[in-house]
């Protein structure tokens, strides 16, 4: 019984420690405010976990997809100036994830909006004055206005309209040209929508790194400021640009990240990719560890073979320069009907047939080493040991047999195709086949199998 917990306990720990990096990566999704990346972790994290972590996962999914609701209803609002409900949604977030500095950003801005002191309306004599600049011009009259307690968007709307009285010099904001555009000239004295265009949404660094990157920014509003808390790119602000630059990645895989520019009510996300350096010999291509497995498997009982099949659960990380493991846990079953032959006093010889029948727990820990010419195909070879716990339906005891097993196998995409055959260790039976000084037990003569990778 030790042996079968020692089996178990051998399956499921490198299960646990892969449901554990799985949440993790979504609880670091879930932090930064990327509720689409948490969404699928915590999904993918509840298929491989079971009981309170499951729980959790199932919690926290629920929460990712409020978020991200309550993300949309509250930048729809806040764009068409309803603060009152916009903070209301950014609350929600907030409350849900404290770690959100998107939300928590927003609602100030919100308060900023919701808490400005009531404004009248302009004197004529106020007007003639704002219209000849002794409040200044765009952006600082704006804001003298608001610090007198005038309302900058009536009064501009009046000045448009040819209210109040201009100076004998007409007012200038720009250089004169010696020859005046056509048409009406906008003024900057006009009050504008904010506006915010970026010239890329995305970026992609190369490995190294070691090249910066700049995106230009365009907007109306008086300055910009950047969101963002990277801990493997930096960006640098300048008055209407930036400069991206990216740590060298040493690891295999590709990461991702984003930032944003924020601009009055208006905001920008620029994703940040960077590529992993993969650069050692023959490193595996394709990320898909876990399978499904069903096979045939012709197994040696004394003088004769019985047919049985297999069916289980593989999981199969690959590692640097080819190598990889090879674990699961496997259920087989044999059947075969047998002839006996005995003699009998009264009718001479007869014969009589019994069927036997076994049941196997099969484990395997085996190394491979791929030959990974692409992503959709590879050769692989492979050895190690493996251990049955074995039983049939004539006896309640349980057989525990270690073998040593090999074989190759090809992988097409995510399907997978092994050929391989085993000798038992340890066991004394009749059949042995010689491998120079070395005398194994046959037992598995052939197994062939197949597998769907995820």
């Amino acid at each position: 019984m030790n042996k079968i917990f020692v089996v178990l306990f051998a399956f499921f720990f490198p299960l646990s420690a892969y449901s554990q990096s799985v949440l993790q990566e979504a609880d670091a999704c879930f932090n930064r405010g990327d509720y689409a990346c948490a969404a699928i972790k915590y999904k993918k994290a509840m298929n491989l976990t079971s009981g309170k972590v499951k729980q959790r996962a199932d919690i926290f999914l629920m929460k990712s997809k409020n978020c991200s609701e309550w993300l949309t209803t509250a930048n729809k609002a806040f764009n068409s100036r309803n603060y009152t409900s916009a903070k209301a949604e950014y609350q929600k977030v907030a409350d849900s994830n404290p770690k959100d500095k998107y939300a928590k950003a927003q609602i100030e801005r919100c308060n900023t909006e919701l808490n400005r002191p009531l404004l009248r309306k302009a004197t004529t004599a106020e007007l003639t004055d704002i219209r000849n600049n002794k409040y200044g011009i765009l952006p600082e009259r704006r804001q003298k206005l608001l610090a007198a307690g005038i309302d900058p968007d009536d009064a501009q709307k009046r000045i448009n309209a040819g209210e109040g009285k201009p100076t004998s010099q007409p007012e200038v904001t720009t250089k004169p040209t010696t020859t005046p555009p056509s048409g009406p000239i906008k003024r900057a004295t006009e009050t504008r929508p904010i506006t915010l265009s970026v010239t890329e949404e995305s970026l992609y660094f190369s490995p190294k790194g070691s090249v910066s990157k700049q995106i230009q920014i365009y907007s109306n509003a008086s300055r910009y400021f950047i969101d963002a808390d990277p801990n493997w790119f930096d960006v640098q602000e300048n008055s209407d640009y930036i400069v991206v630059t990216c740590d060298p990645n040493k690891s295999d895989r590709y990461r991702q990240g984003y930032f944003t520019v924020i601009a009055g009510n208006k905001f920008k996300r620029i994703y940040v990719t960077q590529g992993g350096e993969n650069k050692c010999f023959n490193c595996p291509k394709n990320s898909e560890k876990w399978g499904i497995t069903v096979g045939y498997i012709q197994r040696l009982l004394d003088d004769d073979t019985m047919d049985g099949f297999r069916v289980g659960l593989r999981f199969e990380p690959l590692f640097r320069y080819g190598f990889g493991l090879n674990i699961g846990l496997n259920y087989e079953f044999y059947s075969k009907t047998f002839t006996d032959y005995s003699s009998d006093d009264s009718y001479g010889y007869s014969d009589c047939e019994y069927t036997y029948q076994e049941h196997v727990l099969n484990v395997p820990l085996h190394l491979e080493y791929h030959f990974n010419f692409s992503k959709y195909f590879n050769l692989f070879a492979y050895g190690g040991a493996a251990l049955d716990v074995a039983t049939d339906f004539n006896s309640s005891d349980y057989v525990f047999r270690t073998s040593l097993e090999y074989g190759c196998g090809l992988r097409i995409d995510h399907v997978q195709f092994t050929l391989g055959r085993s000798y038992l260790i340890g066991e004394d039976y009749n059949y042995v086949e010689q491998i120079g000084d070395v005398k194994y037990n046959k037992y598995k003569n052939m197994a062939i199998t197949m597998a769907y990778m995820f």
